[in-house]
């Protein structure tokens, strides 16, 4: 299992988290919907996943944590980030079981499909870290959710 570094600028005009794998690293691509979310791919294949950068991570982690030094979260994308707090696994994209279709790297999953103008390709669709409470701290806190209305 590979173990991940995690750095984060929190500069306004930066605000950019970096998961990596002590490995290589290669190129980066992206799912369709959201080009400031980069997988990072090794040497090795396209699917070589070593790590996530992430541009704009407030605004991918919201609404479910915030920068540790926000006053509130920021309202976030609930159609394309989602967060499972029972497994404490945040999502972001589209998952998928297909077999030769989901790449792991240590508490980072990717979720793939063949790149429809290259069989030989693949693009990613989703991904999703879990343990993401450990990875985010101490740069992004939970957002506990509001009281229910009585």
């Amino acid at each position: 299992m590979a173990n991940l570094t995690v750095s984060y600028d929190p500069a306004p005009n930066v605000d950019v988290l970096d998961l990596t794998a002590e490995r290589r690293y290669w190129a980066g691509t992206y799912p369709d919907a959201a080009w400031d979310l980069v997988v990072k791919v090794g040497e090795r294949h396209r699917q070589d996943v070593i790590g996530l950068l992430i541009i704009g991570a407030s605004g991918f982690v919201a609404p479910y944590f915030r920068a540790g030094q926000e006053s509130r979260p920021l309202t976030g994308d609930a159609e394309f980030t989602r967060y499972n707090p029972a497994t404490d696994t945040l999502t972001w994209g589209v998952t998928t079981d297909a077999p030769g279709m989901v790449a792991h790297t240590g508490d980072l999953t990717v979720y793939w499909r063949p790149d429809p103008e290259d069989a030989a390709d693949f693009d990613p669709i989703g991904v999703a870290l879990r343990n993401a409470t450990k990875h985010l701290a101490p740069h992004f806190v939970p957002v506990e959710p509001p009281p229910a209305a009585a």
